[in-house]
């Protein structure tokens, strides 16, 4: 019995030693080799730097610096390394097809299953953060799939999720339909001061990370016939309002917006970004650029729309709206680029999880420098989510989010979408492993 107890004993202690010794040598420094580096704030690369790794932050970054031997060394010195790239607009909780059919025809079940491959093959493009604009009526897929992520049940991007929007009675809702049929909201509606302040609570009580507002009406109220642009849904004290209860639980407020007159009334409540705004003006540019209020423009997401690559095929008379969208969005985003207003990177896609960077080719083609680009995919987006002081550089004492690119994306931004090595909060997840 004393030489079984014994063995048992020796056993365990052999178990610890061991789980010891493996806690141990992963919190081994790890070296990144980077033959250039885009360090997210700089306006240039550096080259041939040495980046160390350990548990989950940088620890050190050098020019000289040679790894001690023996060391673990990634050999990335043919690349650029650069942060986790990061999408201030996504939809991880659509998927590919009909989003009212989602809605109407898959359980939140379903949706959370291809919302979880949607993340993984977003994080393997290099995209380590993604801020999230509401689930379309998927009941809490998204918060559900941030939270496993976070816990490291699944892969994925760190996610930060308003849930649903925030919209006046009707004003966001699938269209078409007869009105006797009772559907699923993909928004929370509340209408009044004393509803709207209920619901930005409720949506704090859920665990939102941020408040989405809509303020203009669905497409079915267009003011025009070349235009996307709706009628105002709130009135300036009813989002003045809707600010204050978000500010109160300390989350900021992104603005769904199209028109000028809406992006006027969303810069006067105090929003922190607004969103898409296809036709804002030079001097309302100029105006957030002094409120310190950032464009997410989404500029992809248009064109896939137009090209029957997002909700399917068009219509001829839809078709040719959205070519009119398209053009004058373009000549919007070029207005923002005369202005000193602060642009993040954002896609609103969902047709094509894992193509994000194609959103930084299109405002390099529309004459944004491609330094710049990246510098809205990194610590742009990241000051806008409020993680700036985490992630968005590569700096001592951050968390290590690094993704590295064949070529060099400051010269030619087309290279990030062939992302070959990503790694999240200092573990490998494409790459040398």
């Amino acid at each position: 019995m004393k030489t079984h107890s014994f063995n048992k004993t020796l056993a365990i202690l052999l178990f610890m030693t061991v789980c010891a010794f493996s806690a141990k040598a992963q919190e081994q420094t790890l070296f990144i080799r980077a033959g250039k580096l885009f360090d997210g704030k700089s306006m240039s690369v550096r080259q041939n730097v040495t980046i160390s790794v350990k548990g989950s932050r940088i620890v050190d970054i050098s020019e000289s610096k040679n790894p001690p031997a023996g060391s673990r060394v990634i050999d990335l010195s043919g690349m650029t390394v650069m942060p986790g790239l990061i999408d201030a607009h996504t939809h991880i909780a659509l998927h590919p097809g009909d989003p009212d059919q989602q809605t109407l025809r898959e359980t939140p079940e379903y949706r959370a299953i291809c919302a979880t491959e949607s993340a993984r093959r977003t994080l393997e493009a290099g995209i380590t953060t993604v801020r999230d604009m509401g689930n379309e009526g998927a009941a809490l897929v998204d918060i559900a799939l941030r939270d496993a992520i976070n816990r490291g049940v699944v892969p994925g991007p760190r996610i930060l999720a308003p849930i649903q929007p925030v919209a006046a009675k009707g004003s966001y809702q699938m269209v078409g339909y007869s009105p006797y049929i009772s559907l699923p909201s993909s928004s929370f509606e509340a209408d009044g001061e004393v509803e709207i302040r209920k619901q930005v609570r409720h949506l704090v009580k859920l665990g939102a990370d941020l408040i989405k507002v809509y303020i203009e009406s669905a497409e079915k109220k267009q003011t025009s016939n070349d235009s996307l642009t709706g009628v105002l849904t709130y009135t300036p004290e009813e989002l003045k309002v809707l600010v204050d209860e978000a500010r109160r639980a300390k989350l900021t407020v992104a603005a769904h917006v199209y028109s000028d007159t809406a992006a006027r009334m969303a810069i006067e409540a105090g929003v922190n970004s607004i969103e898409h705004g296809l036709y804002i003006s030079e001097k309302t540019f100029n105006l957030m650029a002094q409120k310190g209020i950032y464009y997410v423009p989404t500029l992809m997401v248009y064109e896939l729309w137009r090209d029957g690559k997002v909700f399917g095929e068009v219509t001829p008379q839809t078709k040719a709206k959205l070519i009119t969208t398209v053009n004058r969005h373009n000549e919007t985003f070029k207005r923002a680029l005369r202005s000193k207003v602060k642009i993040a990177f954002g896609t609103d896609t969902f047709s094509l999880p894992g193509t994000n960077a194609q959103e930084l080719e299109l405002m390099v083609n529309l004459g944004m420098a491609p330094i710049d680009a990246l510098r809205s995919a990194t610590s742009t987006a990241a000051d806008l989510l409020g993680l700036g002081n985490v992630i968005g550089t590569l700096e001592t004492g951050k968390l290590a989010d690094i993704v590295a690119v064949p070529g060099d994306p400051t010269t030619d931004i087309s290279v990030v979408e062939h992302v070959a090595f990503v790694m999240k909060e200092g573990k490998i997840v494409v790459g040398q492993k």
